[in-house]
């Protein structure tokens, strides 16, 4: 396996009235484009900003998504719809391939969790900017903090039962892996430490046979095993009746 080309990055901002962390954002991550989520109260004033900042850094404006009711039992699925839907017109409408990063730094608590969760769901990288010591400007590199394990929970969430089942082992030869692991996927696996490699030889890292033990043991990854263990059996018992002579001393 060799290194692929890096791909351009996404921002979906949740944001409050306060917008340093934003700037702060978009001199960290160089985006491609940028979308904002906030209330109803500051849209008008973030449309303004973002129609600014497109300017002034070079990316493609992407929208403010807004909502009315932030401080109701709905305000989360309110917000998760929104950052659904900027996904789902950037993937159809302008057949963006991005790599997406979601800030949870603005707004409220419902926010923070919103966001959190849109990044679990949608294997997006989630990240918070811490202010500046006092007296300090804001450095990205140093103010803007990531949290891996959420994007590798998100992400092996997204993988086939195969690649779970496969990963599940502990270790084993890249060779091997890579029969049924796209390259990209690899790759990432390692930047979030799901897994390392030593010469020609993959590993679990802890933290990722942590986040497989939780995935692979949900109801429906026991279910999707059993169906395919299932449908094999089948698959095996038509061929047995086909050719019964090539099965003489099976049990």
């Amino acid at each position: 396996m060799s290194l692929t080309v890096e791909r351009k990055n996404g921002l979906i901002l949740f944001m409050g009235e306060r917008v340093e962390h934003a700037i702060t954002s978009i001199q960290k991550y160089v985006p491609e484009t940028v979308y904002i989520v906030t209330s109803d109260k500051f849209a008008s004033k973030h449309k303004r900003r973002l129609n600014e900042w497109s300017k002034q850094y070079n990316f493609k404006q992407g929208g403010v998504k807004s909502i009315n009711n932030l401080f109701d039992q709905s305000a989360v699925t309110s917000l998760l719809n929104e950052v659904i839907s900027i996904r789902h017109e950037e993937h159809n409408l302008h057949e963006s391939d991005l790599d997406w990063y979601i800030g949870i730094t603005g707004g409220t608590m419902h926010m923070a969790a919103a966001g959190t969760y849109a990044g679990i769901l949608l294997g997006s990288r989630v990240f918070y900017v811490i202010q500046p010591p006092s007296g300090s400007k804001p450095m990205p590199n140093r103010d803007v903090i990531e949290f891996p394990q959420l994007l590798g929970l998100g992400s092996v969430m997204h993988q086939p039962i195969e690649i779970i089942s496969f990963l599940r082992a502990g270790s084993g030869l890249i060779k091997d892996l890579a029969e049924i692991m796209p390259e990209p996927v690899f790759w990432k696996f390692c930047e979030m430490d799901i897994l390392f490699i030593d010469e020609d030889k993959w590993f679990v890292t802890e933290e990722g046979t942590t986040i497989l033990k939780l995935v692979g043991n949900t109801a429906i990854a026991n279910s999707l095993l059993e169906e395919k263990i299932k449908k094999f059996e089948g698959l095996l018992e038509a061929v047995k009746k086909d050719n019964p002579d090539s099965f003489i001393g099976w049990a």
